[in-house]
């Protein structure tokens, strides 16, 4: 196996999210959307040792990163997403409001390099951090985007992200099941995947 010196991230593409449960069961991913833009910075905790008051030591350590998905989303993702309901409503008609609570989920998305590279992306534990945004112009060109503001919490294994490069994953069932099953326990080294 050759290790690549540079990797220069072009785009991405095959954003799935999978849902979870309030009882902490997730279901398979299926597709998100069609994003322009997907952009993110974690949060850093510094932990500094001081001798005689002065500092002589720090490190940092990464808390929750948080990030933004611009583009467009499936209808019914969005009414999960949101927390949308019918509930005491005619049929056709949904509500956002106070009751409403954003889901939990788990998102996986392909990142390409200019040389249509793929690496894989995963974050196990996400919540939207906002509320329903939007914003229309009559006569425009284009069709809006959405922007989710989005955060990615530490996951079983206290970790905030995954990432792999497909050419470097040995155990091709990581591979396809990434999109469809991902969890915290499918990256473990000693996992086995159910038959």
């Amino acid at each position: 196996m050759t290790t690549k010196k540079e990797y220069f991230a072009y785009g991405f593409t095959n954003v799935h999210w999978h849902p979870i449960a309030a009882t902490g069961v997730k279901t398979p991913g299926v597709l998100f959307g069609e994003f322009s833009k997907f952009e993110g910075e974690a949060t850093i905790k510094t932990i500094t040792r001081k001798s005689e008051g002065v500092p002589v030591e720090e490190i940092s350590k990464p808390e929750m990163m948080e990030g933004t998905l611009t583009g467009h989303i499936h209808l019914a993702t969005a009414r999960e997403l949101y927390g949308l309901s019918t509930e005491g409503l005619k049929e056709g008609v949904w509500a956002y409001g106070s009751s409403s609570k954003t889901a939990n989920f788990a998102l996986t998305a392909e990142e390409q390099d200019m040389y249509g590279n793929g690496r894989l992306l995963g974050f196990a534990n996400m919540s939207v951090t906002g509320g329903i945004k939007w914003s229309l112009e009559n006569a425009s060109e284009e069709v809006a985007e959405i922007e989710i503001p989005v955060k990615a919490m530490k996951d079983a294994n206290k970790e905030l992200r995954y990432d792999a490069m497909i050419d470097d994953v040995i155990d091709k069932k990581t591979v396809e099941k990434w999109h469809t099953d991902f969890s915290p326990d499918m990256v473990k080294k000693d996992y086995v995947f159910p038959s």
